[in-house]
């Protein structure tokens, strides 16, 4: 016999003492913390992976502005060695000396910086210009050769 024939043949009185009744799966209650727990974790897993990613593309940009800078400023650079090199050529240099009356000396002589000593002999300029050194320890010219 099955379990309906035997159902339906016991009173409804008897039925009810078998404890036989209807059971929901679901739960009633639902667990609401756990679900704002795991949407919180999602948002703040977004969150976090959007200001990351914000951050990355601005550090990006900025190491792209460096680079055009660090480009023009090798640029100057070279420009600016060439210029020098130009500029203290010894072309250049002797003709800066002449627009200044300058004329080549035929001897030198050099100033010791550490005691103020003077080393050599500064001999006359052949076009009859004479040169006047000031010491710096005494403040006395040097004679004239004549």
């Amino acid at each position: 016999m099955s379990q309906m024939t035997i159902s339906a043949r016991l009173p409804r009185a008897a039925r009810a003492r078998t404890g036989a009744r209807s059971v929901d799966a679901s739960p009633a209650r639902t667990n609401i913390g756990f679900l704002l727990l795991c949407a919180f974790i999602v948002a703040s897993s977004f969150t976090a992976v959007l200001v990351l990613n914000t951050a990355r593309a601005e550090g990006s940009y900025v190491l792209s502005r460096l680079e055009v800078q660090r480009t023009a400023l090798h640029d100057q650079k070279v420009t600016l060695a060439e210029e020098l090199a130009e500029k203290e050529s010894p072309e250049n240099l002797a003709g800066a000396a002449e627009k200044l009356k300058m004329v080549p000396s035929t001897s030198t002589a050099t100033v010791r910086l550490s005691d103020g000593s003077i080393t050599g002999v500064a001999s006359k300029v052949e076009d009859g210009h004479t040169i006047t050194v000031d010491l710096p320890s005494t403040g006395i010219p040097l004679p004239k050769d004549d």
